[in-house]
């Protein structure tokens, strides 16, 4: 048996969300695919880093294309035209037109259906056209959550199969697990100029992850003499309504407190976020999100929205408020920060219920269903 991989969200070198989901599945589908399952890996550029090395029974396949436009559709496709394998698997793109009657597909979340300002019209249509073609012609679809795979049905699509959807959940990268030395955490935070007494969000700095909520939320925070000390910590690179970020924090009372380190690297990433104080992830709306799940593992407590997926992926072990409800998460976060035994709680639900999530199970259920596509 012969299976295709598109890797080439995985091969990003600056990788966020769902560039980690291809990345780890990959590490992890190393260490339990066959030695008699051929395994080609279609990339647009040689492979990088951890992800080159490869099993013997495994190997890369640059696509070149020049016009690096519509790579899937035109290149991709004439891949499959002419050396189809016998399972194709989309983890983190986009099915090509032409492909395998055996086509497995990731889709993680149907934003632009629900946010369509937060895309430009191309994305917006190529990202729902995409969906939509996969769930009318290949042979599986996977998500991240029921909450996702509740709303492609919102879709319409006619004599949409709703049994050919599988949940399959997110796992997290073990370093958030571990105990970092004071030394460590003054190391990183010092490089990034951040403080010993912060908030902390990771996302994409955009209208759906609700960045100026957080911003005003804290504004709120600020105004007691007891929190002068407190800053806020946004890592994530711009998105789409970043002009509106940046505006607020421009008008804020508070700038000199609000740090933007941009993309953090992994190995940078748990430190900072074991060293913060809440966590703070109000989104608007999320197909899994990975950010609450690291947190939990990391022994931070959780605000974060009552919806979409969100409540799913954190069970009890997060405290959950109305996401557009400033006040309300200005409260959650002070509640946080100074009722050491409810904080205490919550922390331990966060360690117990990331236990039944990790990127070697999300490897293994998705392995048994690409095989019997």
């Amino acid at each position: 048996m012969k299976i295709g991989i598109d890797v080439s969200r995985a091969n990003n070198l600056q990788k966020t969300g769902v560039e980690w989901y291809a990345f780890y599945l990959l590490q992890n589908f190393k260490k339990i695919i066959p030695e008699d399952v051929d395994v080609v890996l279609y990339t647009r550029e040689n492979l990088q880093g951890e992800l080159a090395v490869l099993p013997k029974n495994w190997k890369q396949k640059v696509l070149k294309w020049p016009p690096k436009i519509f790579w899937t559709q035109i290149r991709l496709s004439l891949e499959m035209l002419f050396h189809k394998p016998d399972i194709l698997f989309i983890p983190a793109h986009v099915c090509p037109l032409i492909h395998p009657k055996k086509t497995v597909m990731t889709v993680h979340d149907i934003a632009a259906l629900r946010f369509p300002d937060s895309y430009n019209w191309l994305e917006e249509w190529y990202s729902l056209a995409s969906v939509r073609f996969a769930l009318k012609n290949i042979s599986k679809i996977i998500t991240p959550s029921q909450f996702t795979k509740d709303e492609l049905t919102s879709l319409q699509v006619r004599d949409f199969d709703n049994n050919k959807v599988h949940v399959v959940y997110h796992g997290f990268n073990n370093l958030y697990k571990n105990k970092f030395s004071r030394e460590e955490k003054y190391i990183v935070l010092n490089k990034y100029k951040i403080a010993t007494n912060f908030l902390l969000s990771i996302s994409r700095l955009e209208y759906k992850k609700n960045t100026v909520g957080i911003i005003k939320s804290f504004e709120l925070l600020k105004i007691k003499k007891e929190y002068e000390n407190l800053q806020l910590v946004l890592v994530g690179k711009p998105g789409h309504g970043f002009a509106q970020v940046e505006e607020a924090i421009k008008n804020s009372l508070y700038k000199k407190d609000i740090i933007l380190p941009g993309w953090v690297e992994e190995k940078d990433l748990p430190v900072i976020l074991s060293a913060a104080q809440v966590f703070v992830f109000p989104s608007l709306y999320e197909g899994f999100g990975l950010p609450i799940l690291q947190a939990m593992s990391a022994a931070v407590p959780v605000v974060t929205s009552k919806f979409s997926s969100l409540p799913e992926v954190g069970g009890e072990a997060c405290v959950y408020v109305d996401s557009e409800n400033y006040a309300d998460l200005t409260k959650e976060i002070e509640h946080l920060l100074k009722d050491k035994d409810f904080c205490q709680e919550k922390i331990n639900l966060g360690l117990e219920r990331s236990k039944n999530f990790s990127w070697e199970k999300c490897a293994i259920e998705t392995w048994e269903i690409l095989k019997n596509a």
